[in-house]
């Protein structure tokens, strides 16, 4: 039966069974390159949303730890005075050290 097929007609069959599953391989790559690119919007746009929820947590967190710490300057204005000189000398001292060690 083989025989009664011409040479060309066997190859022809053959391109056109690649042609197809070529096409199908690419719609199939499209439909999942879609699928990723939906993946990821929806993912950057959760993160983007988190962010922007732990940016306003952390903003309000400072918030209030500035007005805390307003209070507590307004109610020992003494020892907050004492406390910034402390921290001034200590800084100064440092600071000093390491100008010294990088002149030798």
């Amino acid at each position: 039966m083989a025989e009664n097929v011409p040479a060309g007609a066997a190859a022809n069959g053959e391109q056109l069974l690649r042609g197809e599953q070529t096409q199908k391989v690419r719609d199939h790559l499209k439909a999942a390159g879609s699928a990723a690119a939906g993946a990821i919007r929806e993912n950057a746009g959760a993160a983007a949303e988190a962010a922007r929820s732990r940016a306003r947590n952390a903003s309000d967190w400072a918030r209030t730890r500035f007005a805390d710490l307003q209070d507590r300057v307004e109610e020992r204005p003494h020892s907050a005075a004492l406390w910034a000189l402390g921290v001034g000398v200590v800084a100064g001292l440092l600071l000093s050290g390491l100008f010294h060690r990088s002149e030798d």
